[in-house]
């Protein structure tokens, strides 16, 4: 049960059906047992069709287009109302800068005359552009960009939603303490279910390991020379 306007972090090892769980909200898989309801009402049909116009979503997957950067943004419908504080919020203003001809310039098949990372930013910036969004749905929404970024990013993102119910799945397990709550997913179920503090509080929990493997890889991996 999420509650409206709640921001919730969804945490775990690969492969452990995080991605699955976000796809049931978007109608990618249904549910072998039970249903799923949003204010009250089963997510089928029109309730269905009014979620997802009331939805952003962010994810690797999501396309971008051979057309401009503008049209890539506004793609959808989008309204141009917010476009500067959209740019800035999604990190694109010196994308924009390096592209030759700003807002006109034609992003490629896929993509594929911007980096990974500057897509990423794209696709942040398209949704961030939709207007009333009351479900922001965020599968690791920022991959290919260094850590720095994604934690900027993603707490911009957090801002902008401050009122919308948020969902954000993400291996920057770190990132997640500042959210009301963590969901762990491990091997299809979801395991933990708590508030960040009190989960990070207790040694023998799943999150508090994702917390500690993370500090390890960091500390360890990264820091070295090589």
């Amino acid at each position: 049960d999420i509650p409206a306007g709640q921001h919730v972090a969804v945490v775990g090892p690969s492969g452990a059906g995080k991605s699955t769980f976000m796809g049931l909200m978007l109608g990618w898989h249904s549910p072998a047992q039970g249903t799923i309801h949003v204010d009250g009402r089963v997510l089928a049909g029109e309730t269905f069709a009014a979620v997802r116009r009331a939805c952003a979503w962010v994810d690797p997957s999501v396309q971008v287009w051979a057309r401009p950067l503008l049209e890539n943004l506004r793609y959808g419908g989008a309204s141009e109302a917010a476009l500067g504080p959209t740019l800035e919020a999604a990190g694109l203003i010196e994308v924009l800068q390096q592209l030759p001809d700003g807002l006109q310039t034609d992003l490629g098949e896929g993509g594929g005359l911007v980096s990974g990372g500057e897509a990423q930013r794209v696709r942040l910036g398209r949704a961030l552009l939709r207007q009333d969004n009351r479900l922001a749905l965020l599968d690791e929404p920022f991959r290919g960009l260094d850590r720095s970024q994604r934690g900027t990013l993603l707490r911009r993102a957090r801002s902008w939603w401050s009122s919308s119910t948020l969902v954000c799945v993400t291996h920057d397990v770190h990132e997640t303490a500042a959210f009301d709550r963590v969901l762990v997913i491990q091997e299809g179920r979801i395991v933990e279910d708590g508030s960040p503090g009190a989960l990070s509080s207790d040694p023998s929990s799943r999150y508090r390991a994702l917390l500690d493997a993370e500090l390890a890889v960091r500390s360890g991996m990264w820091s070295g020379d090589n």
